[in-house]
């Protein structure tokens, strides 16, 4: 394949994890995120990506960084290249292949502020809707 589109590649990081008895797919994603290494996806991309979760009316805020296919996950406040703004049930199903998230925005379920590019490359983290 070229490297214009690169190959997508599944995430290992899939699993669900248990929070008071709950699933909680938003807490795997980004542990599975922290855990995953390098992500081949993401090779040449570069920029922080904010991602504003409301879960019934409390604020949840996570920060992925990117760089050349190296991934960083904090709650540490920094600057953003781009911000998504979503219902954390609804991450929830994105994170889980549920739901898509450039289509989220697009249908006004998600916001999206700063650079739709940084979004897109995101995406490749997430699995394909099924």
């Amino acid at each position: 394949m070229s490297d214009a589109h690169p190959r997508r590649v599944r995430p290992s990081h899939l699993g669900r994890k248990q929070v008071d008895g709950v699933t909680d797919p938003t807490t795997a994603f980004f542990d599975g995120l922290r855990q995953g290494g390098r992500q081949p996806a993401l090779a040449r991309k570069s920029g922080v990506v904010r991602i504003d979760l409301d879960d019934n009316g409390r604020s949840e805020r996570w920060f992925v960084a990117i760089d050349d296919g190296a991934v960083e996950v904090s709650k540490r406040n920094q600057a953003a290249d781009s911000i998504i703004r979503l219902d954390k049930q609804l991450f929830g199903r994105i994170a889980t292949g549920e739901a898509n998230a450039v289509t989220a925005v697009l249908r006004g379920e998600a916001a999206l502020e700063g650079d739709w590019n940084l979004v897109i490359v995101f995406q490749r983290l997430f699995p394909s809707p099924s």
